[in-house]
């Protein structure tokens, strides 16, 4: 089933056979200035992976992909003891603080944060309680952005994100994460998101954020055409996070 996500300000839910939103498709601001703000973090994100690149020495295949990344934000899992900030590498966070500090990016992270509460106000108001507390109790960890409730972000510099299918199992199961496309490529050719456990097919076109439960649904994109540019920046909180703070935190 094929659905349109037209790059303008109408929001479109996807609902479950109860009518509970999982899934929304938020499209973009009407702004006539938010293609300009899209060049512009295609730009940064271009210069972010040569300088990557540079220090990594090659591209890495993972598990999402054949395309480089960097995350950063507040993480746990994995081993961790405790909640912590990344990246951790020098070269890396460097990387990192200039993409933060582009405020066109910061408009996104704002715009997928308000997306979230209006479609889901009381879960939005979980990410930010838990978010909150996170950084009352411990004053090393800072949020990504000041607009969002997000705790963390990843950059997937392209130039070709093209995602192999996949879930996010360490997001929290019963979050959502806020995914934006960018770059250059005719949304109704490829790039779509696929949601293989729905059978749903969505034009995902540049600019535009779509948030879906990435922990519980297998999500991957439609290739994109020779000579075509795709990247994509997702914002997410892992749900060991709020099991520490209702663990740790809320218990001291």
């Amino acid at each position: 089933m094929m659905q349109s996500n037209k790059a303008c300000a109408t929001l479109l839910g996807t609902e479950d056979k109860d009518g509970v939103v999982f899934a929304v498709l938020a499209g973009s601001p009407n702004d006539p200035g938010w293609p300009a703000a899209m060049k512009e973090i295609q730009t940064a994100m271009d210069h972010a992976r040569r300088e990557l690149l540079g220090t990594r020495g090659r591209e890495e295949e993972h598990r999402r992909g054949l395309f480089p990344t960097v995350a950063c934000g507040i993480s746990y899992g994995g081993g961790q003891k405790e909640p912590t900030a990344s990246p951790r590498l020098p070269r890396e966070k460097s990387i990192a603080a200039s993409l933060l500090d582009n405020h066109s990016i910061q408009r996104v992270a704002g715009f997928g944060s308000a997306a979230f509460r209006l479609f889901a106000p009381k879960l939005h108001a979980y990410y930010s309680k838990t978010l909150d507390a996170l950084e009352a109790h411990h004053p090393r960890l800072k949020r990504n952005f000041k607009n969002s409730v997000f705790a963390r972000i990843t950059f997937n510099l392209g130039p070709r994100t093209v995602t192999y299918i996949h879930i996010d199992q360490n997001n929290l199961p019963a979050g959502l994460c806020a995914i934006t496309a960018l770059g250059d490529f005719d949304p109704t050719l490829g790039g779509h998101l696929i949601l293989w456990d729905l059978g749903l097919i969505i034009e995902f076109p540049p600019g535009a954020t779509i948030l879906i439960p990435s922990a519980l649904l297998r999500h991957s994109n439609a290739a994109i055409r020779p000579g075509e540019t795709r990247y994509s920046l997702t914002q997410y909180s892992a749900g060991g996070l709020f099991r520490w703070v209702e663990c740790s935190v809320e218990s001291a």
